[in-house]
């Protein structure tokens, strides 16, 4: 490899040393074909956080892009294994911050946000629906008059269903919050 050679090569001709497609480098790291086009021909340069995870996902330093180094240092991959070890490796040896998921990654949090929010949702709703169908009026010991939903919750002890349903609302409102606020980071 020359010494002279531009972030655009390095990105190229590692791709290529892994075994990998434009359009495999281009699915792990969540962009486009053609986003890896442009990096690999000059007419574009992936932005700071890309080129973090672009390194992470070639196996080299971000040195290695930026500077005149002739040969890759490789920070996780050894020579000779496949790509696909060298990503279960680097996930085993250090902790991809969340501002670097990959897209992919982001779609699968913010999926299983959405998923417990409307499973808890979904119990709250039933609950209601019942309470509407079958209504109750629960008197307590202290002579207080449960009606409605909690009336409901009440008379069939389904206070844990309950409380678990409005946790995984609130849980899942908070993942997709979370994932969210930072694929915008």
């Amino acid at each position: 490899m020359r010494k002279d050679l531009q972030l655009y090569g390095k990105i190229q001709a590692r791709r290529k040393a892994l075994g990998l497609s434009q359009e495999e480098l281009a699915q792990r790291m969540g962009v486009s074909r053609q986003s890896v086009t442009k990096w690999e021909t000059g007419l574009s340069a992936p932005d700071l956080d890309r080129l973090v995870e672009l390194a992470d996902t070639l196996g080299v330093s971000l040195d290695y892009l930026l500077r005149d180094q002739a040969e890759p240092t490789e920070t996780t991959a050894e020579a000779g294994e496949s790509a696909e070890n060298a990503g279960e490796d680097r996930n085993e040896k250090m902790a991809v911050p969340p501002a670097s998921m990959s897209a992919t990654a982001r779609h699968i949090a913010l999926a299983a946000g959405l998923l417990v929010f409307l499973l808890g949702a979904g119990g709250l709703l039933t609950m209601w629906v019942c309470s509407e169908l079958f209504p109750v009026q629960l008197v307590d010991g202290r002579g207080g008059v449960h009606t409605g939903l909690w009336g409901y919750v009440l008379a069939r002890d389904l206070k844990v269903l309950f409380w678990a349903s409005l946790a995984a609302v609130a849980a899942g409102v908070g993942i997709s919050a979370f994932t969210l606020r930072r694929s915008r980071s």
